[in-house]
Formats: C-alpha cells, structure tokens, sequence
C-alpha cells in the first residue's frame, strides 16, 4: 500500500458512513473508488442529472446548491474534507436534488453504484452495516428538513 492509499483509508475510516467496517472492507472500498480532481467553479454534476454515484471529499470545499427561479443558484451547504454527498444515488436511480460544484480545488474520492452493489454482494455483512447507516444518516437529515420546514411554514404565516 502506498502513502496516498493509507491516506485515502485513514479517511474512510472517520466517516459515520463507513466507520463500523473493518480494515479488510475500507481497503476494498478504497480499492473500489477513483480519484477525480475538479478547479474551483467547476461542476460536479447538475440538480436533475440522474445519480450514479458518491462522492467523498479528501482535500477542498464543495458547494451544494439548488437553482431557484428568482435569485439563480441558492447555496444549501460547504462541504469540506472528509465530508461526503451524492449518497442517495446508491439507493436509487433517479434524477439528482442538488447541483454540486467545487468550492475550492477539489480532490474526492468517487464510488460508483455499479462497484458498491457489487461489494455489497460480495460482502453481505459489511454492506448492513453501510446500508443501516446511511439508513440513520438520511433519517436525521430528514428530521432537520423537517425541521426547517416547520419553520418556514410558521413564519410564512406572519407574512
């Protein structure tokens, strides 16, 4: 293994996503993903492009955004290293939510759908695992859209 492969698994090994998995299964992952490079301003993929993979940044910013009718693009989040987004194309083939571009120049790491249904097969029990979390991790991110919407819908009242 090499120094940017140790690397590469140290920071896998510190997401929630992929953080009760054993060294051999984050070796294989690594093994898995492919390196992408993207400048500043560039895109990584569009709002209503169908998903076919994930993401996960190793060094740089991504920008996550939705264009709205009015004012153009509307920034949800930063992304920064470690962090990871395009996750939900691992469940479904559908059209993207979001557009992301990079904020800053960015290294990330990509896993396409293909290649993890594959190790999931391949490794039933490590593939729970990731699928139970990300189970929880889009639970919580739907509870605190929810939670923003309930605002939204209580001030919207006093308009």
């Amino acid at each position: 293994m090499d120094q940017s492969t140790d690397i590469i698994i140290e920071i896998l090994k510190k997401l929630p996503l992929f953080s009760e998995l054993d060294f051999s299964a984050i070796k294989e992952l690594t093994m898995l993903a492919g390196e992408r490079l993207f400048h500043q301003g560039e895109t990584i993929f569009e709002e209503s492009t169908t998903g076919k993979s994930i993401m996960v940044i190793i060094s740089g910013e991504v920008r996550i955004s939705q264009h709205a009718r009015i004012s153009g693009e509307e920034t949800l989040t930063v992304l920064r290293k470690g962090d990871f987004f395009g996750e939900m194309a691992l469940l479904e083939d559908l059209p993207r939510s979001a557009t992301a571009i990079a904020h800053s120049d960015t290294c990330m790491l990509e896993i396409s759908r293909d290649k993890f249904l594959r190790f999931i097969e391949k490794d039933s029990a490590s593939g729970v695992k990731i699928l139970f979390t990300l189970a929880r991790i889009l639970s919580s991110r739907l509870r605190e859209a929810d939670v923003k919407i309930k605002a939204f819908v209580n001030l919207s009242q006093w308009i």
